[in-house]
């Protein structure tokens, strides 16, 4: 049976970022407009000004980064990275304004899922204020 999806419990291309564009101006260690903090396991970089997708739904453009150098295998970055959009995509927040964000995974091991999920809260909770 087909149910549908509420577009708070996906996490769809939308909320994806594509463009080679956004990555660079997010990883820009020179703009102003950039903002990273580090909760661990995660290092998240932040650009709060307008890119060139705009979004209707005003959940932030994600991208999430596994060090290929720490996990030489790709099914341990895969899995780093399927719990990471989990965790983020049942506890994503409304933003009122449009912003690109990065999570960059730092720890030296692979992490449970419940450990990725709290600290998920954290990073989102923090981004909630410094955006205020």
């Amino acid at each position: 049976m087909y149910t549908s999806v509420n577009k708070k419990d996906s996490f769809g291309k939308k909320e994806r970022i594509k463009s080679k564009k956004v990555i660079s101006a997010l990883f820009d260690r020179t703009s102003a407009n950039n903002h990273s903090f580090l909760i661990y396991p995660y290092k998240v970089i932040y650009l709060t000004e307008k890119t060139e997708t705009e979004l209707a739904s005003h959940f932030p453009q994600v991208l999430i980064s596994v060090s290929k150098r720490k996990f030489k295998n790709a099914t341990d970055r895969n899995t780093i990275k399927r719990r990471t959009k989990e965790a983020y995509r049942l506890n994503k927040i409304y933003f009122p304004q449009v912003m690109s964000l990065a999570l960059v995974y730092v720890a030296n091991e692979i992490l449970d899922y419940l450990v990725l999920e709290k600290a998920m809260k954290s990073v989102l909770g923090r981004l909630e204020k410094e955006t205020r």
